[in-house]
């Protein structure tokens, strides 16, 4: 979680403890006493433990809960650093790579086929990306559509733009009864949210899920197979901007919607 191993030594010894002196921990711990005062002084700018002074002073751990909320908020922060630095040195390092970019060689740069990335957070923020790059189409593939909320503005900013969307959602039937209410809410909200501006159909079947923008004209592809029961940390999608794979996947998602859907 972020702390180094004489820190996490010193934190969990110090909550089996509770409030003790700094030697005392020491011994338990066996962080070597030149280096305890450091560290506990680490742990609580961290904000993770408390300090009472005295002579000697001493040191108490604070709950778990509180301790996992200063570890995630310490770490949102600094990856929120880390994401401004990149940012600021964006502009200068794309004007200073376009100078020297493929000037050695006399080959064309070849598109990779696909890249291969995890189902989560990096696999939504890829999703709200080409929902924002989407000139033309955008062809949705889902379940029951469980992260709406997260790409309501990406989809409404779609519909500004003038994108033809479309989408193929599983049938009510085949659904458990959670996700099906989940569905139902969702086409309520889509609805709502688009209007007739977005076109949704059932299929019994969503064998591939994810989104395709562009297909006719380049355009890019993100998908996933669906494998029920598995969990996401386990599982893998693909982002690929090769035109003949992304043709493709468009393609068949319009023969599945013209001949193996229903309206919804």
């Amino acid at each position: 979680m972020g702390l180094n191993e004489y820190q996490a030594s010193a934190l969990a010894h110090l909550m089996f403890l509770g409030e003790t002196k700094a030697t005392t921990l020491s011994k338990a711990s066996g962080v070597p006493n030149a280096r305890i005062y450091g560290v506990l002084d680490e742990l609580s700018q961290k904000g993770l433990i408390i300090v009472r002074p005295g002579r000697p002073a001493l040191y108490a751990p604070l709950t778990p809960q509180e301790i996992a909320d200063a570890l995630e908020t310490a770490t949102r922060e600094d990856i929120r650093r880390e994401l401004t630095i990149i940012q600021s040195y964006r502009g200068e390092f794309e004007k200073a790579s376009e100078k020297v970019f493929l000037k050695a060689g006399t080959s064309e740069q070849r598109t990779s086929l696909i890249r291969i990335i995890s189902v989560g957070e990096v696999s939504l923020e890829e999703t709200k990306k080409l929902y924002r790059q989407a000139k033309d189409r955008l062809l949705i593939s889902t379940r029951a559509m469980e992260y709406f909320d997260d790409v309501k503005d990406e989809l409404l900013g779609a519909k500004e733009r003038g994108v033809d969307i479309h989408m193929l959602m599983r049938k009510p039937v085949s659904l458990n009864a959670e996700d099906a209410s989940t569905q139902k809410e969702t086409i309520a909200e889509l609805r709502n949210l688009l209007g007739d501006d977005i076109k949704i159909r059932f299929s019994d079947e969503v064998e591939i899920r994810g989104c395709i923008i562009d297909h006719e004209t380049g355009g890019k592809a993100l998908f996933l197979v669906e494998e029920e029961g598995v969990p996401l940390f386990l599982r893998e999608a693909a982002l690929t901007a090769h035109p003949g794979v992304v043709k493709a996947l468009g393609s068949m998602f319009d023969l599945k919607w013209r001949s193996d859907s229903e309206s919804a």
